[in-house]
């Protein structure tokens, strides 16, 4: 079991953006294409999905799903992680959920902000990612039997909550950063604060322990009057900032897999010098979800 712990000072991750940025300079504008497709093959409205590849895609290349936040730039999420992933064998995948159709996704579509339900249950994303899975493989003949995960700031909200809430289990590395705020394993808090009234069974919630997942926080992203901070009142329960918010849910983590005395593989992970920052982060969860590809 991993405590919290911080991995890099300050001048260390300076030095890196600098050498990225050199990076940049020196590569080609097209090492890494990024493409646009159109996701049908579903009976929900369709939504834009932005991906790159490796030059060389094999049946053991790996698919990474990165989550965008409010502000629904996928394009942008997706372009942070495209030198990162240079010389990497790994398909990044960014889907766009529209606020048109999909402007509680954070929250699967499952209620709003506040917990109230939603009137069309028919919009429900708790099984998007593996629909998402299964026509990327199919797409580009890939054989690999599970996929990675990441999310920043709103995409970090659903992430946690679609590995919570959903079935999916074929994900072997999963990343988070700088949620908003979280639903805690909580079963007397109403969802989207807490579990209650969602169903969720003790063997996905081990199962959601056992995950080899990251807890990144930007230690500077501890603005409690930021622009785009949740401000409900269960929201600021769970701390006064998002750097507070994350901490305490971590610590909630550890103490429920004491609780089921169950294996818990996730890491928590302080980045430091970044705000709310995807840019930043990425270049920090990217050491931990691309390491051995």
């Amino acid at each position: 079991m991993q405590g919290p712990r911080k991995t890099q000072d300050p001048p260390t991750l300076m030095i890196r953006i600098f050498l990225l940025s050199c990076l940049l300079i020196c590569l080609p504008v097209n090492a890494r294409e990024i493409s646009e497709t159109t996701f049908t093959y579903w009976d929900k409205p369709d939504i834009q999905v932005f991906y790159s590849a490796p030059p060389i895609i094999t049946p053991k290349t790996k698919i990474l799903f990165i989550v965008h936040g409010a502000s629904r730039t996928a394009e942008r999420y997706l372009n942070d992680w495209v030198l990162l992933s240079q010389g990497r064998d790994v398909l990044l995948v960014a889907p766009k959920f529209s606020k048109e159709f999909y402007n509680e996704y954070v929250y699967l579509m499952k209620t709003n902000k506040t917990g109230r339900p939603m009137n069309d249950t028919s919009l429900d994303l708790d099984s998007s990612l593996d629909e998402l899975f299964n026509f990327f493989s199919a797409k580009f003949k890939i054989q690999t039997n599970d996929f990675r995960l990441y999310g920043h700031s709103g995409g970090a909200q659903f992430v946690h909550r679609y590995l919570m809430l959903g079935k999916e289990t074929r994900i072997d590395k999963v990343a988070i950063a700088n949620a908003g705020f979280y639903t805690f394993a909580d079963s007397s808090i109403s969802f989207p604060f807490g579990i209650k009234n969602m169903n969720v069974s003790d063997d996905r919630l081990k199962w959601f322990l056992s995950l080899k997942g990251g807890l990144f926080l930007g230690d500077m992203d501890n603005d409690p009057k930021h622009k785009s901070l949740p401000s409900m009142r269960k929201a600021k329960k769970q701390g006064k900032h998002r750097f507070e918010r994350g901490t305490n849910f971590f610590n909630d983590l550890v103490g429920l897999g004491v609780k089921k005395n169950a294996p818990f593989r996730w890491r928590y992970q302080v980045v430091p010098g970044i705000a709310h920052d995807n840019a930043g982060m990425s270049l920090a969860i990217s050491e931990f979800l691309l390491e051995d590809l």
